[in-house]
């Protein structure tokens, strides 16, 4: 799809509010390109590559990113104890955290609390990212007029019941791209205050991210985006949705094994890591390794190429759907064991 025809789209779709779209790269025609790029069948073994994280070899493996999407609504002990669980039953695996600085805006919020909270299921090889939802009271904190539609359930937010906090569910296009760029930069200058090292990775609430996100992105100097989705995993659960057909115009042609492709906007570029296994709130452990199936599939077509799978789940439900990305893990672990698969557990510092 051409840009043009991408823009229009997402714009009509987002009431025509979609700022700085123009001069960006379509991600669906640059997901189109990394989606029909193809490799020839190497010779080479792959039996020097090591099954779980390892030093890198040269024959190529399934690299697996795990991320954590902290909606910025609340922290409750719960959800915290099932990633606490999580952490000691599986100390090799890295997680890809994108944080929310939106805790910290809560009329009840107490800072070194929520930080406290924050921090108690992080680890040492975890990569800190960030995450945005359309939060009333953080864009209000960052300067930017909140806007209380469109909505990605079809909805309009009344502001008259708006007393604690909403907007969640607003994307972020329906704000220009100098708005977005309000935000990203209050965003990190909280979390970076709270002690919290806050990188250069993204993903967009609702995976909405369209040419006015990802030219914030790149101006506030962003240079990874995960905000790509695979659509059809996200179909049933959000059918009759809104989000749906947006997500369909901007991320179309993102499938299961949708590899890491460039995006040129006019202020740079960024690498869009698709969100090719989605969220263990809409997948089951199941969906997630047929996911790595079409992987394995992959790498053995072309041993000396990594492919790159990422799944993941919520800060906010981790008591409810953590157990998904527990029981797929331990099925890819199986398989990679009894068929020697090379597997390595990754955040996006470590792909290509």
């Amino acid at each position: 799809m051409r840009l043009n025809a991408l823009v229009s789209l997402a714009c009509a779709a987002l009431a025509g509010s979609l700022g700085g779209c123009e001069g960006s790269e379509g991600p669906t025609r640059a997901a189109e390109s990394a989606n029909d790029a193809t490799s020839a069948s190497s010779e080479a073994s792959a039996a020097s590559a090591t099954t779980e994280r390892g030093e890198r070899s040269e024959a190529g493996k399934v690299q697996i990113v795990v991320s954590v999407d902290w909606e910025g609504d609340d922290l409750l002990a719960a959800n915290l104890e099932a990633m606490k669980a999580f952490r000691r039953g599986h100390p090799d695996v890295p997680l890809v955290q994108f944080l929310n600085a939106a805790y910290y805006f809560k009329p009840d919020a107490d800072a070194a609390r929520t930080t406290s909270r924050i921090a108690s299921v992080l680890s040492s090889g975890d990569e800190l990212g960030l995450h945005i939802h359309g939060w009333r009271r953080l864009f209000e904190a960052s300067g930017v007029p909140f806007r209380s539609s469109p909505t990605f359930w079809g909805t309009s937010i009344d502001l008259r019941a708006c007393t604690y906090d909403c907007g969640h569910d607003v994307p972020l296009g329906a704000y220009t791209t100098g708005e977005l760029r309000s935000v990203i930069r209050s965003s990190m200058t909280t979390l970076r205050a709270q002690g919290f090292a806050t990188g250069t990775s993204f993903r967009a609430g609702g995976w909405m991210a369209p040419g006015s996100v990802l030219e914030a992105l790149t101006a506030e100097g962003i240079t990874v985006d995960a905000s790509a989705a695979n659509v059809p995993l996200l179909a049933d659960e959000l059918a009759g949705r809104p989000i749906v057909a947006w997500l369909r115009q901007l991320w179309g042609s993102v499938s299961s094994t949708t590899q890491p492709f460039e995006v040129r906007t006019g202020s740079g570029s960024l690498k869009e890591l698709p969100d090719n296994g989605a969220l263990a709130d809409y997948v089951t452990a199941e969906e997630m390794v047929s996911v790595f199936q079409a992987h394995k599939a992959r790498l053995s077509a072309n041993p000396q190429a990594d492919t790159v799978m990422s799944i993941g789940f919520h800060q906010e439900t981790a008591q409810r759907f953590l157990p998904r990305i527990e029981a797929a893990i331990a099925e890819i672990r199986r398989v990679a064991a009894a068929e020697q698969v090379p597997v390595a557990f990754v955040t996006t510092r470590s792909v290509k």
